[in-house]
């Protein structure tokens, strides 16, 4: 079992090296939240210096640093693992690895990711606390400032995530001085450059259908919503850590395309779950309230699903609870049961059962160790099957 040593400040840990193995999972983690810790202190003494006022956005970041599933550093780690090829193995992991360094870059982009899907949905609460934009509303009300609270809380948000998506371009960055080579580095980039990319198109496109769906009449709802959730979610989420787990130990061409295989299926289940949970999940286990899809008026497959199969007056009905920014719980509950007797529940159930089923058969034909194998696999299920 690996082990570390506290140096004399807490935020610095004199890691010995680990073999990654199975074991070394929680090492990982525990030294990719310490990468981030440390940071964001060298962070905070730059703003403080400043001044002081700009302590908030550095209190804010580190608060959503903090717990989270990790798929992204994990997805990414054991496609590293998975690919190494050198006949002596994975290099001993320390707080200077590259993999390390990567992992944590992955995290920081997906907080920041975080901060400005709150503020484009409107959600007022993010893993049982208050938004990032909740928060400096808040702020401006503690400290009794002029003006509007929810402008006010708007732009520290925008800030915010704008910050922390700079920063983890510093931390990924850092993390390629150590790149085992020029190739390897250059592969990192050119798919970390990419997720950043097709995020951002992913997300303007779901802003755009929560705006335009209700004018659109061509039938297409399902396909559109099925391009937002690829491009919004599942190659960000899942492929691109893998791709750049892999690309830093070496792979390219042929080996990255099968990786693709395995992860974009596997990223389209984790958001049709993801869907299902933000209409029916239980908000003690989500930190959501319930129904918040709903509430947002999310465009999601399962919505999608539902209005296509519902006569044109209950369809009718649907939409303007949808459009309408608050429902009450009655009509919360008349919305769940009209998904559930459209039987668009069902279907979806189903599309994560065959995107899932396409991830396990695409698992099993790459050419990878079965240590890293066996290790996605789990992950995968965690994915598939979680509560929140």
């Amino acid at each position: 079992m690996p082990c570390w040593v506290s140096c004399s400040s807490t935020k610095c840990k004199q890691l010995s090296g680990a073999k990654l193995s199975l074991v070394a999972q929680d090492f990982l983690l525990d030294l990719v939240q310490t990468k981030l810790d440390a940071f964001c202190d060298q962070k905070r003494e730059e703003l403080s210096s400043i001044a002081d006022d700009l302590l908030p956005l550095i209190d804010f970041t580190q608060s959503l640093l903090s717990g989270g599933k990790r798929f992204r550093a994990l997805f990414c780690y054991w496609s590293y693992v998975s690919n190494i090829e050198d006949s002596t193995g994975a290099p001993e992991l320390t707080i200077d690895s590259p993999i390390v360094g990567v992992a944590a870059a992955l995290e920081m982009f997906h907080a920041a990711a975080l901060v400005h899907d709150d503020l484009l949905d409107q959600s007022d609460t993010r893993r049982g606390s208050p938004s990032i934009h909740k928060r400096f509303e808040d702020l401006h009300i503690q400290h009794r400032y002029v003006g509007s609270p929810e402008r006010f809380g708007v732009a520290g948000s925008v800030l915010v995530g704008d910050l922390m998506l700079a920063w983890s371009s510093e931390i990924f960055g850092e993390a390629l001085l150590h790149a085992p080579n020029e190739e390897a580095e250059s592969n990192c980039r050119t798919e970390f450059g990419k997720m950043r990319f097709e995020v951002m198109a992913g997300q303007y496109l779901d802003v755009l259908e929560e705006n335009a769906a209700p004018t659109r009449t061509d039938g297409a709802a399902v396909a559109r919503a099925n391009r937002i959730m690829l491009y919004k979610t599942a190659k960000y989420s899942l492929e691109a850590p893998l791709l750049i787990g892999a690309a830093l130990a070496g792979a390219k061409g042929n080996s990255l395309t099968s990786l693709s295989e395995f992860g974009i299926p596997l990223g389209m289940a984790f958001q049709l779950r993801d869907d299902v949970l933000g209409v029916f999940g239980d908000p003690e286990v989500t930190g959501k309230p319930a129904g918040d899809d709903l509430r947002e008026g999310k465009r999601t497959v399962l919505i999608a699903l539902t209005l296509e199969t519902l006569p044109a007056s209950v369809a009718r009905i649907f939409e303007e609870l949808l459009t309408s920014g608050e429902i009450d719980d009655d009509q919360l509950e008349f919305m769940r049961a009209t998904i559930t007797d459209s039987k668009a529940l069902e279907k979806t159930e189903r599309l994560i059962s065959e995107h899932s089923l396409r991830s396990v058969e695409a698992l099993a034909s790459l050419e990878i160790s079965n240590e890293g194998r066996k290790a996605l696999a789990t992950l995968a299920d965690q994915v598939i099957n979680r509560a929140k």
